[in-house]
């Protein structure tokens, strides 16, 4: 497994919105992580926060990446990956000790692309074959105090059958 924890400056993120437009937003979220929040500032802020540990526990941006290699997938851990959320809820309240940010939130995150390819590289220490019948899932929990988001996230890996909708 990986971990990953990211600190955004919600402000910082809410100017690149200004700056940006809507362009901002489009390149890092994802239509259903545009409703993390019902402020788009604190949703865009979120995403960009867990999408950051999710980097950071593949070891930063492979060749390739795209903040889109990773997709929200609601709040229940991932078949066959049921352990992590609590293994993830273990290590949240070190983590909210030493922020004072109270970690209420949660999303399960599929990963593929690029980043996919580098996590499966870095879990299993082996070249990544998408074929191989392994999927790369993570849980991430976040919170928020005034401007502040702190976010933490686990990856691992599950079967690519396990991902299948009924």
């Amino acid at each position: 497994m990986l971990f990953g924890v990211d600190v955004v400056d919600v402000a910082r993120v809410t100017r690149a919105m200004s700056y940006s437009g809507p362009a901002y937003t489009r390149h890092v979220t994802s239509p259903a992580e545009r409703d993390l929040h019902p402020d788009p500032g604190l949703a865009t802020a979120a995403t960009v926060a867990v999408k950051e540990c999710l980097v950071k526990a593949i070891g930063g941006r492979p060749p390739g990446f795209s903040w889109h290699d990773f997709e929200a997938r609601g709040e229940a851990p991932l078949p066959g990956a049921e352990w992590a959320d609590p293994l993830l809820a273990a290590a949240v309240p070190e983590v909210e000790a030493a922020t004072r940010v109270s970690m209420t939130e949660r999303c399960a995150y599929t990963v593929f692309g690029a980043s996919g390819s580098a996590a499966l590289a870095r879990l299993t220490e082996r070249s990544a074959d998408p074929g191989d019948g392994v999927a790369v899932v993570g849980m991430a929990r976040w919170g928020f105090r005034g401007d502040l988001i702190v976010a933490l996230a686990i990856l691992t890996t599950t079967s690519r059958g396990a991902l299948r909708c009924p």
